[in-house]
C-alpha cells in the first residue's frame, strides 16, 4: 500500500511541480510520482524521459542526484563564468561576447553577465533541486528507489531550499533562470501566453491553476 501524502509532504513535493509539468504536463502532481503506475503510457513515458538523463538503474539514478545536489549539473559553471564577470566592465564583457561565433554560448554568456551579482548567492540551486526531486519521482515510477527513500531525501531538500529562498516566487524565478541558462531559451513572451514554449509560461501556468499552494513558504 502507498503512504498517503500529508500536506507537508505535498508541499515538499511541490518543488519540483514547475518541472514535472513541463516534461509531462498529464502529470498527477497530487501524487508521489506524478505518473500512473497502472497505466502502461504512463509507465512508458517515465521510462523514457529517465532515459534522457542516462538512468537505467538505481545506481545510476543516485549518482544523477548527488550530482544535482552538489551543482555539479550547472552551479558551479555558473559560478565560475559569473566571477570572472564580476571583474569586466561592460566594454571588456562586450570584447569576449562579440567574440563568440557559436549562438548557444552567446547566450550561456548573456544570461550570466545579467545574473552574475543576483545569484552569487543563489547561484542555480533552485532549478537543481527541483529536478532533484523530479528525477527521484521518475525514479519511483521504476522502483529505482522508495517512498522512503524519497522522504528522506525530500525533507533534506526541503530545509535547504527553504532556508535559502524565501518565497515561491523567489525559488521558481531560479529554476526558470537555470532552465534558460540549460537551455539557452529566452525569457517569457506575454505576448503568446498562455505558450508552452518557456518554462517562464509554465510557470504562469501553474500559479493560475493551483495558485493556493504557492502562496505560503512554509519552512
Amino acid at each position: 500500500m502507498i503512504q498517503e501524502i500529508s500536506p507537508e509532504i505535498q508541499d515538499q513535493l511541490n518543488l519540483s511541480a514547475l518541472i514535472l509539468k513541463k516534461n509531462y504536463n498529464s502529470a498527477d502532481l497530487t501524487s508521489w510520482f506524478g505518473f500512473n503506475l497502472n497505466d502502461e503510457m504512463h509507465v512508458k513515458q517515465a521510462k523514457r524521459l529517465l532515459n534522457l538523463y542516462g538512468i537505467k538503474s538505481g545506481l545510476h539514478l543516485r549518482n544523477i542526484l548527488q550530482r544535482y545536489e552538489n551543482g555539479e549539473m550547472a552551479s558551479m559553471a555558473f559560478e565560475k563564468l559569473a566571477a570572472e564577470f564580476r571583474s569586466d566592465t561592460t566594454d571588456t564583457f562586450k570584447v569576449k561576447y562579440d567574440a563568440l561565433d557559436h549562438p548557444g554560448i552567446k547566450s550561456t554568456y548573456k544570461i550570466v553577465w545579467k545574473y552574475r551579482f543576483s545569484l552569487k548567492e543563489h547561484k542555480l540551486i533552485g532549478y537543481e533541486m527541483a529536478y532533484y526531486i523530479f528525477l527521484m519521482r521518475l525514479g519511483g515510477v521504476l522502483g529505482f528507489i522508495t517512498i522512503e527513500e524519497i522522504m528522506l531525501r525530500l525533507e533534506d531538500a526541503n530545509t535547504r531550499l527553504k532556508t535559502l529562498f524565501s518565497s515561491w516566487g523567489e525559488f521558481h524565478r531560479n529554476v526558470c533562470i537555470g532552465d534558460e541558462y540549460v537551455l539557452g531559451s529566452t525569457e517569457q513572451d506575454i505576448s503568446k501566453f498562455p505558450g508552452t514554449k518557456t518554462l517562464w509560461e509554465h510557470y504562469q501556468r501553474l500559479h493560475i491553476q493551483h495558485a493556493n499552494w504557492f502562496k505560503e513558504w512554509k519552512k
